[in-house]
């Protein structure tokens, strides 16, 4: 038995039912209220993460059903791995952070690649007639900037010259700055995003539990506030026991918020 073809239906079986269900319950989506269903259904279909979905699963039924190479086509069941983006929260939060960070991050790609090619021309200047094999052209000379500023260092291209070796250190010291910038920048910005989420979250605790109690209604809603906030349920634990441990603090009955004479 080939154990590589069971995961591939199995698989295959698992994202088809999980697209079917979407599909068909998108419906009652808040977001498609007053739609007709046909309509709700393909406003679904042609969203982002509903043609992931589809991508993810289309080559597996058309190599059924067409006797043609689609062997080109399985490089979209990689689109499976973003399929699992609908069960992971931080997956959420990082596309959050990407997006409200785009800018930033564009101007810090924009400067590494503006480095890159200023320090192939300039070695590929330098290099270029004493080792003609190595830094024969531009591209070669990219290949080395970039192998050079993210200090990977293979070392198949190095320059011989000394000002060629006085270039590569400036390059390297430059680059383990540089190269750090959009790192350092999501890392930043991540750390703050979930900082938001978590005092958002326990504003919302706080005036769930304003009377002292958390009904069923509003204990659906914190959950559903934590699934959208991509927040772990001890943490949210950890927020409402801190709340009443500061009602109590300030004098407040934890079960019906009204204060307690001293």
């Amino acid at each position: 038995m080939n154990y590589f073809i069971v995961f591939e239906v199995f698989s295959v079986s698992v994202f088809t039912v999980e697209y079917v269900y979407r599909l068909w319950f998108v419906v009652a989506d808040d977001r498609y209220a007053g739609m007709a269903h046909w309509k709700a259904r393909l406003a679904y279909v042609v969203k982002p993460m509903a043609l992931i979905d589809l991508l993810a699963i289309a080559p597996f039924y058309l190599s059924l059903f067409f006797p043609i190479d689609l062997r080109y086509l399985r490089l979209f069941r990689l689109m499976r791995l973003l399929n699992l983006s609908h069960h992971f929260s931080g997956l959420h939060v990082f596309g959050a952070v990407l997006k409200r960070e785009a800018a930033a991050i564009a101007g810090a790609l924009l400067t590494i690649i503006i480095l890159i090619v200023v320090s192939a021309c300039l070695m590929f200047s330098v290099e270029n007639a004493v080792r003609p094999g190595h830094f024969e052209n531009i591209a070669q000379a990219i290949w080395w900037a970039v192998v050079t500023l993210t200090t990977v260092g293979y070392g198949d291209v190095t320059p011989v010259t000394f000002a060629g070796k006085l270039l590569a250190i400036v390059i390297m010291l430059l680059g383990v700055g540089t190269m750090a910038l959009p790192a350092g920048i999501m890392a930043a910005r991540f750390t703050e995003e979930l900082q938001y989420r978590r005092e958002f979250m326990r504003s919302r605790v706080k005036d769930a539990l304003s009377d002292g109690l958390l009904d069923d209604e509003e204990s659906e809603a914190i959950e559903v506030l934590q699934r959208e906030l991509g927040l772990t349920g001890r943490e949210v634990e950890q927020l409402i026991t801190l709340e009443r441990q500061a009602m109590a603090r300030n004098h407040y009955c934890t079960h019906c918020g009204k204060p307690v004479s001293t």
